[in-house]
């Protein structure tokens, strides 16, 4: 069900890519959904709501161009085509895609920080022995 909302918006590799990534469970704060706390999971989380608080995921992180995040995010991969506030910690890696908008720092593995979107902070590539941590934390 997931992918089928996005079919028609990334390709087949892509797809492919995310299925993997993704998992079996995808929880989602849906758009005009407002939540005030930590967010803590074990499955892939997608955002097209308003999140103050900090996030503390396994998987991945996906904020859709509707997505606002007002604080700190811990997890595998990050996607951001949204707005995010706050710093990113990432072991594998982060994407700040064309419409996303970031002001914070990002520690990750990998970073992609594409043409025409908004970064204002600083960016780390971690070395591999800095990711075999505890991406995921508390749980």
């Amino acid at each position: 069900m997931f992918f089928n909302l996005f079919k028609k918006f990334i390709s087949k590799n892509d797809e492919k890519i995310l299925k993997e990534q993704v998992g079996p469970a995808v929880t989602v704060i849906a758009p005009g959904t407002e939540i005030k706390g930590e967010i803590r999971g074990q499955d892939t989380l997608r955002i097209s709501g308003y999140l103050e608080g900090n996030i503390n995921c396994k998987r991945m992180v996906w904020i859709d161009q509707n997505g606002k995040i007002d604080g700190n995010i811990h997890a595998r991969r990050v996607i951001n085509e949204g707005e995010i506030n706050g710093d990113i910690d990432s072991a594998e890696r982060v994407e700040i895609r064309s419409n996303g908008r970031m002001i914070g720092n990002i520690n990750a593995a990998k970073i992609m920080i594409a043409q025409g979107c908004l970064f204002d902070g600083e960016a780390h590539i971690l070395e591999k022995d800095d990711t075999s941590g505890s991406v995921g934390g508390h749980g």
